[in-house]
């Protein structure tokens, strides 16, 4: 059972991660009756690149998904839910996909959307040697249009949750993107979302406006701002001043929230904090009974309460949050037992030599030096000396992608999909970022690939979990807490994905 030590009630139900959130700001524009219909959401990065087709960062996708349709959708609970398509079908091995798609979408040019525009959209991701989407479409052989409102997907390995993967492809025109090109396309995005896109200008803003012919009808918010403010501390300063409508915050920063007659929403995110291993480099690391000692020797509680403010929840051996499909409620939070840890290091026959323990000094792991820190301290008491090593954040994301730490590194994981599959395939898999090799695993892995009920996969999913707490791959620590300052008078509910959605907001 997880356990928080502060601010449990606002995370114990669905009810409450998705807090509906009131009040306001004095910048928000007004109509002509005077309501308030716009906000400026702030956020860390801006776009990368306008066009959908190349790029898929969080931030960019806060955007790609209000300004154009995908075939499906996942709702703030983590959902899958239907969008484009209405309804799709899968072969029993997962290797066939078909979509049958909504005959009412337009996009904003009048141009309906068809079943090839869909097709066309895949294949520019694949066809582009630019696009960061190709993890979602990487697994497609062919694709075939039987209609205006119909594509089958063939696939060359089955694969569960294909209609997760294709929630982030977005569609776009292929008349006109093929008239223009990507560059072109970036500068005069045309869609069928809800918000049409009406300008950017890198590093200060955003512009989208309300579509009016919205097939799922025009949005309460007329016009949203979405300025990238890397900042943590200028993104809370414009809040509290009124310029900010929307941002996330950080736990420190949820007293001057508070105390400023702003409204803190909070709700348990998708996101993991684990300890990693390299396991393959013949070292200490490869050996199971330390690795054990390490993870019962880290107090998660005492973390959680005095670094991270009780925003977060103490994980069990499952690397994916409680409210991604995959958790197994079933497993018991990852215990503190330092004198079975003790215990564990004489037994596993450790020397007692310095490991490498990296960790990045930026970026999205919270707290990331006092985590280590802590968790080095922690360490020492049960015989295990670790040599801390700050890494800056580009450089050590490079070292976690090519799966190059030496030793010992704290790291994060939020599956996008809102799915395990995501963990399983880009994290614990062969080619994941994880460093160890379990044959046992790799095994489960492909039986949960190919498994399309749902209660069946997670079944599966609960043996690589099970595995995990006998064998520590990955020390997990905790599940984040999402912080968001919401200005007064705004109607705003948080998603456990970690995007920032307004399509659904309004002032009252």
């Amino acid at each position: 059972m997880l356990r928080r030590t502060r601010h449990s009630a606002a995370v114990a139900s669905a009810a409450a991660l998705a807090l509906l959130l009131t009040a306001c700001s004095g910048q928000a524009s007004s109509s002509e009756g005077g309501a308030k219909d716009s906000i400026v959401v702030a956020q860390p990065s801006d776009l990368a690149n306008a066009d959908p087709v190349i790029d898929n960062g969080l931030y960019s996708t806060n955007i790609f998904h209000a300004v154009y349709d995908q075939l499906t959708t996942v709702d703030g609970d983590g959902e899958l839910q239907p969008r484009l398509a209405t309804e799709w079908t899968a072969s029993e091995d997962a290797k066939t996909w078909t979509f049958t798609l909504r005959d009412d979408a337009t996009f904003t040019d009048g141009t309906p959307v068809t079943a090839e525009d869909v097709r066309f959209s895949f294949q520019a991701v694949i066809d582009s040697p630019d696009s960061l989407n190709k993890i979602y479409t990487n697994n497609i052989a062919s694709m075939e249009v039987t209609g205006d409102t119909e594509i089958t997907f063939q696939l060359t390995a089955g694969d569960s949750v294909f209609t997760r993967r294709a929630y982030y492809i977005s569609i776009v025109p292929e008349a006109y993107y093929t008239e223009v090109g990507s560059e072109g396309f970036a500068k005069a995005p045309i869609g069928s979302g809800p918000y049409t896109f009406e300008s950017w200008t890198p590093g200060v803003s955003t512009e989208l406006a309300a579509n009016p012919d919205y097939w799922g009808g025009e949005p309460a918010i007329a016009n949203v701002t979405v300025e990238p403010i890397a900042d943590p501390d200028a993104r809370l300063n414009g809040l509290l001043s009124g310029d900010i409508d929307l941002t996330a915050i950080t736990p420190a920063q949820v007293a001057s929230v508070e105390g400023s007659g702003y409204t803190v929403a909070e709700g348990q995110s998708n996101q993991l904090i684990y300890v990693g291993f390299n396991e393959t480099s013949g070292g200490p690391l490869a050996d199971a009974d330390l690795r054990n000692a390490i993870s019962l020797a880290i107090d998660r509680e005492t973390i959680i309460e005095t670094i991270h403010d009780g925003y977060a929840t103490v994980a069990n051996a499952s690397s994916v949050a409680p409210n991604v499909n995959g958790f197994d409620a079933e497993l018991p939070d990852l215990a503190y037992d330092p004198d079975a840890a003790a215990e564990l290091v004489e037994s596993s026959g450790y020397d007692g030599s310095a490991i490498t323990f990296q960790y990045p000094t930026g970026g999205n792991v919270p707290n990331s030096a006092e985590v280590a820190q802590a968790i080095a301290s922690q360490l020492a008491e049960v015989g295990i000396t670790v040599e801390l090593e700050g890494v800056e954040y580009s450089s050590y994301v490079l070292l976690t992608s090519s799966k190059s730490h030496p030793g010992m590194y704290i790291t994060q994981f939020s599956p996008s999909m809102m799915d395990a599959s995501t963990t399983l395939n880009y994290l614990y898999g062969p080619t994941g970022y994880a460093i160890f090799s379990d044959p046992d695993v790799d095994a489960l892995i492909v039986e949960a690939n190919a498994t399309v009920d749902t209660d069946a996969r997670n079944d599966v999913i609960a043996d690589i979990w099970a595995l995990n707490a006998e064998r520590t791959h990955l020390a997990n620590i905790d599940y984040t807490v999402a912080t968001y300052g919401v200005a007064p008078g705004l109607d705003w509910t948080p998603r456990a994905d970690g995007h920032v959605d307004w399509r659904e907001a309004s002032w009252e």
